[in-house]
């Protein structure tokens, strides 16, 4: 099954463009492993590699040159984007949904009142939120 979605993900040209890609980008550290053949074929195929993975959260291609392969890292954690001519950089689908459920959801009082102090607004008093107080279990 991994085999064909790769092959599939390789063989994907054309087509809408994935804005999860971030293009002359890549990510280092956190790596969880190293793939080369099919993986390694292209970004959408490093990208399809990492949704495969349930520990992938991000990933970075690599075009090859004359000097080494191309690759494909898998990442366990998100790391920084920095520059780098020739590669590819992205996160994983799961970890994408991850966000947007975070971001859909209401902020706790504890969050609203973090808020308005960012907003250059006096800090306000510390607030007793009954759902922070369920999570740490109290």
């Amino acid at each position: 099954m991994m085999m064909l979605a790769l092959i599939l993900a390789a063989l994907q040209g054309a087509g809408e463009p994935n804005l999860q890609i971030r293009e002359g980008h890549e990510r280092r550290g956190a790596l969880l492993t190293r793939m080369d053949g099919l993986a390694a074929e292209s970004a959408p195929a490093c990208a399809a590699a990492c949704d495969l993975n349930m520990s992938c959260r991000a990933w970075t291609w690599r075009a090859g040159d004359s000097y080494r392969a191309a690759r494909c890292d898998l990442q366990a954690h998100v790391t920084a984007p920095s520059p780098r001519p020739g590669a590819a950089t992205g996160l994983s689908t799961a970890f994408v949904a991850q966000i947007n459920a975070a971001m859909d959801r209401p902020l706790t009082a504890r969050e609203r009142a973090a808020a308005r102090a960012t907003e250059g607004g006096p800090a306000p008093a510390p607030v007793e939120d009954a759902e922070d107080d369920e999570l740490a279990g109290g």
